[in-house]
């Protein structure tokens, strides 16, 4: 028991001593990004980067559309093909 309050009391004396003596920090020196209209280098760079891969998805994905449109009319020839009849009509 008496470690366990020993030890209470040192990580609180401990605790108090590092926020009491830190070293003070200017108040004036955050950084504050930049506005939109005045980007520095590295964030155009960023943005011409996220623009450039957001095309690539984007034609990706028109190709895929493409893809499975073209293997959708594939698979129902071959369906019909196999059935013998068109596969929007109903069996008699």
């Amino acid at each position: 028991m008496r470690f366990l309050i020993g030890l209470l009391i040192g990580l609180a004396l401990g605790f108090a001593g590092a926020i009491l003596f830190a070293p003070a920090k200017a108040r004036d020196s955050r950084k504050e990004w930049p506005p939109a209209g005045e980007a520095n280098g590295a964030t155009a760079a960023l943005q011409r980067a996220v623009h450039g891969l957001r095309e690539r998805v984007n034609e990706a994905l028109t190709e895929a559309r493409q893809a499975q449109d073209e293997a959708e009319k594939d698979m129902q020839a071959r369906y019909e093909k196999v059935a013998g009849r068109p596969s929007g009509k109903p069996r008699p």
